[in-house]
């Protein structure tokens, strides 16, 4: 029994090691952000209580004879490396031309992580921002040196939802 408590305080202290947490101005949206065994994960609760279960991210290239690394090119799943995280918050209101509302308010948090991929020398960020309302993520490509252009074949974003 000791042994089983053990490897699972073990194991919890592995994911949580350099978890990165980003939260809603008001609270109730939270995104956490890990790397499992070198590949990026996420999840999400609103009010403490689980909507997103573990989810990878990553995206997948086209062994393209024209893309940075010809057919060479590796994947953008694993492997990776956290190289620097960065937050931010970010609070606006703008009127729009036209609709059914005068103002909008453009009100988040935000978490910047970038991840190396030591093997291709090449870096990638994973941007989420996250609102009173939900979260939203996107994928950049900094400048750099190893990498001039991709070709994505597919995405392979996971939303493991709880429920409906």
């Amino acid at each position: 029994m000791k042994k089983i408590l053990f490897s699972a305080l073990a194991l919890a202290l592995t994911l949580g090691a350099g978890a990165q947490t980003v939260t809603s101005p008001d609270g109730n949206v939270s995104v956490k952000f890990y790397l499992q065994d070198g590949r990026p994960t996420y999840e999400m609760t609103y009010k403490k209580k689980e909507v997103i279960r573990p989810s990878h991210l990553g995206l997948e290239l086209a062994k393209d004879k024209h893309a940075s690394n010809g057919t060479n090119e590796q994947n953008l799943l694993d492997g990776f490396t956290v190289k620097d995280t960065q937050t931010a918050t970010f609070d606006e209101t703008w009127r729009p031309v036209w609709g059914e509302t005068a103002t909008i308010r453009n009100h988040y948090n935000e978490l910047a992580v970038t991840l190396n991929q030591a093997s291709m020398q090449r870096d990638i960020r994973i941007r989420f921002r996250v609102y009173d309302d939900g979260m939203g993520l996107r994928y950049e490509f900094p400048q750099q040196q190893k990498l001039n252009y991709i070709v994505v074949k597919e995405e392979h974003t996971q939303f493991a939802m709880t429920g409906d």
